[in-house]
């Protein structure tokens, strides 16, 4: 989905939401809110400025793991050719796992 012509600024995400059965681990919220799932598709540069500093962000193609009460939707979202799409803040992030094309170096 990197033909997606959207631009992403700050420490903004734009993250597809994919099937809690087809992430690889499953994480649950001692408070039972629900936990969403999403391969990052867009990225701002990371500048935040609040705090008027560069923040590390997660590499395209990472699962990005974030919650969602039922009072409240994280995020705003739309619809593109049936895939939901949702713009989170890097603050919504809970833990971003690294791509497929990433490997780790030998220890």
């Amino acid at each position: 989905m990197s033909d997606l012509p959207i631009e992403v600024y700050g420490i903004y995400l734009l993250v597809r939401v994919v099937p809690d059965e087809d992430a690889a681990i499953q994480l649950q919220c001692p408070r039972g809110a629900s936990i969403l799932y999403g391969e990052i598709v867009s990225r701002g540069d990371g500048f935040d400025s609040g705090g008027n500093v560069f923040r590390a962000m997660p590499h395209i193609g990472a699962i990005a793991v974030f919650e969602e009460s039922s009072d409240e939707t994280r995020g705003h979202s739309f619809v593109v050719a049936g895939d939901e799409f949702r713009l989170v803040t890097l603050d919504d992030i809970l833990v971003a796992l690294p791509p497929r094309w990433w490997r780790g170096k030998p220890g």
